[in-house]
């Protein structure tokens, strides 16, 4: 009985913390445009992200996510022994949980951590009209660095640095974006 009470008293400080600090709770969305570089493309890319998730306090959520990376596409040469052209698209999608520290009541920082798959897609036509089509499923650690700027009590503009990095790099290496968007509080 006296560890059932303690637990409703400390759950309730809990609650009373983080509603008294003003901060909004509840669902959230969040969209970003970044730019990505990918371990094996030659060049980056432009990248969207949407994430949606639950803000448990003002330190802690969890969230799921997905990110679009524009396709890369090259024309090699007719000489060249490689001709034709090559093309390439990603995407992961990720669940992580998220862990806050405020500074100020406007500005904070975070830390996201989590799990992620990856989607690759490969498609290669040479000059003698021979396709080499791959698509490369993966799953890879999710992390990302960023903070948070609060406009308004439901608007925040947000910077982040994220990646994917899989654990076993057959298709495709290791993702990262440096984006900013925006988050809604509902």
């Amino acid at each position: 009985m006296l560890k059932k009470l303690f637990a409703g008293v400390v759950l309730s400080f809990i609650t009373y913390v983080s509603n008294a600090d003003g901060e909004p709770e509840g669902a959230y969305v969040s969209a970003n445009v970044g730019y990505a570089n990918v371990q094996n493309w030659w060049t980056g890319s432009l990248a969207l992200t949407i994430n949606g998730g639950y803000q448990f306090n003002r330190f802690f959520a969890t969230e799921v996510g997905a990110t679009w990376i524009n396709g890369v596409a090259a024309q090699y040469p007719g000489n060249s022994y490689q001709s034709g052209t090559y093309g390439q698209n990603q995407s992961f999608f990720d669940v992580a949980a998220k862990g806050s520290l405020p500074f100020s009541d406007i500005f904070n920082v975070y830390i996201k951590g989590g799990l992620g798959v990856g989607l690759s897609q490969t498609d290669a036509v040479s000059s003698w009209q021979f396709t080499a089509p791959n698509v490369g499923v993966n799953t890879g650690l999710y992390l990302a660095l960023g903070g948070e700027l609060k406009l308004t009590n439901q608007l925040q503009l947000v910077v982040e640095d994220y990646g994917m990095m899989p654990f076993i790099g057959d298709s495709w290496g290791n993702v990262n974006v440096f984006g900013a968007g925006l988050k809604y509080n509902f």
